[in-house]
């Protein structure tokens, strides 16, 4: 099984905050992007619809929900759920004493709510980690009111293309096994659309990540990067220092010479509104 919806290694990876913490700073320090796409996402999804009730799905430490008080206002009720208690613990010193505002532990795939009671429903950067994506997908859209909209954001296929091929060759080095899977391209902007049971529109982004130095690259790479295509029970700490070193002596010269590593990838999101009759 992928690693990457491999539960164990999902509850792994989440048990703390600290792998999402760097690469949500890296994304904030060295993106090439205008703008965050939860930025453009949340005010795009109000030319559709003014929420009341919002539901995020799988919400990490809350990123979307300073946005939402961002462009929308304190008025509308924003509800998180996550499955990792690391997670709920992070989004609960997000929310502060935001009486309009809640999270729980819930897994997206067991998740119970009320049909049609949430305007706004979002699964953002985390649909690669579940099993049956669209059974998920299906859930979700049970919760969206009519006129209410679901947005799901993800990355563009072959994500981060060059510290991939970096990846494979240190594994081959390493003599590792080694899984060439679609890892965090399960649900990616160039596929998801078919895990949709209505027609969907897509917004799609330049992205990427400039890094201006080794050690911020390789805090991005140890985030959970280093795991992708090997088998679960490789995961120790004895592997992760044999990767980290092995990427560190591989991408000396580029950064020697450019003076920074550049990684591409695309970003965005895929929306599609409930009408009366759906």
């Amino acid at each position: 099984m992928d690693q990457f919806f491999n539960r164990e290694f999902v509850q792994r990876s989440y048990a703390t905050q600290d792998n999402l913490a760097a690469r949500i700073l890296s994304h904030q320090r060295y993106s090439l992007q205008t703008e965050n796409i939860f930025d453009t996402m949340t005010r795009f999804a109000l030319t559709l619809s003014v929420p009341e009730k919002i539901l995020d799905i799988g919400a990490g430490t809350g990123a979307w929900y300073s946005r939402i008080r961002r462009y929308v206002g304190p008025d509308s009720f924003y509800q998180a759920v996550d499955q990792s208690p690391a997670m709920v613990t992070e989004i609960e010193k997000v929310l502060g004493h935001d009486s309009k505002a809640s999270v729980c532990m819930e897994s997206a795939e067991t998740l119970n709510a009320v049909p049609e009671s949430f305007d706004w429903v979002g699964l953002h950067f985390m649909l690669y980690h579940v099993v049956d994506i669209r059974g998920v997908l299906s859930k979700a859209w049970e919760l969206v009111h009519p006129s209410g909209v679901l947005l799901a954001a993800t990355n563009g296929s072959n994500s981060y293309a060059e510290m991939k091929v970096f990846h494979q060759q240190i594994i081959r080095k390493l003599g590792l096994p080694y899984q060439d899977n679609a890892g965090i391209d399960r649900f990616s902007l160039a596929i998801g659309s078919q895990f949709f049971s209505l027609p969907v529109h897509k917004v799609e982004v330049p992205a990427g990540l400039q890094f201006p130095d080794i050690d911020s690259y390789l805090s991005y790479y140890g985030s959970g990067f280093c795991w992708a295509g090997i088998p679960v029970e490789y995961h120790t700490p004895t592997v992760q220092e044999q990767l980290m070193q092995r990427m560190k002596e591989l991408v000396r010269p580029h950064f020697q010479q450019d003076h920074y590593l550049k990684l591409s990838n695309t970003t965005g999101y895929f929306w599609v509104q409930k009408q009366q009759n759906d």
